[in-house]
């Protein structure tokens, strides 16, 4: 590998520019809003269905053996811009146990929870993913990479996400 092909394959990493607590208190969240926290609450919110869904739509690619540390940072931050630049936008934001309100976590707390969730369950996703294409040896069938596409290009550099580039998006849980 020569040195100008080492640069062309580089990948920088996302810088973040939403800071957390941005916007202040907030009391009552947003659909779109993804929540962090635990419980029924969090995970049947509409906008962390939406979260888990692009997550899910990404995990493949990022947990490919040929993908490089910097591209999963780029996967996870492309998730959460998505997320942010969407028709209907969304924030991360996270509950004040004392004061309950609602805060923005920012960016760099936001890319640190989408690697978290794009690396969840991920020995049981591999697995199936394996007995997926087994399978479909076994019957002559090839395995369908639609139900592994994602929303989005792969991009070497970081390119804020155009509206145009996130079709579907919008539409997965909007009612």
């Amino acid at each position: 590998m020569t040195a100008s092909s080492r640069t062309m394959n580089r990948v920088e990493k996302p810088k973040p520019s939403v800071a957390a607590r941005r916007g202040g208190a907030i009391s009552v969240p947003e659909p779109m809003d993804v929540l962090s926290g635990r419980g029924g609450a969090v995970n049947s919110h509409e906008g962390n269905k939406r979260y888990r869904e692009l997550v899910n739509l990404m995990k493949a690619e990022y947990l490919s053996d040929t993908t490089r540390k910097n591209q999963k940072t780029q996967i996870a931050a492309n998730i959460v811009w998505t997320i942010r630049n969407s028709k209907l936008p969304g924030r991360f934001l996270k509950q004040d146990p004392e004061t309950n309100m609602w805060y923005e976590i920012g960016d760099k707390a936001a890319f640190r929870k989408t690697g978290q969730a794009l690396r969840e369950n991920s020995a049981d996703f591999l697995r199936s993913r394996e007995k997926k294409v087994a399978a479909s040896h076994e019957t002559g069938l090839a395995v369908s990479l639609a139900s592994y596409h994602y929303c989005f290009p792969p991009q070497q550099t970081y390119m804020k996400p155009q509206l145009s580039n996130l079709s579907g998006i919008d539409a997965v849980h909007a009612h």
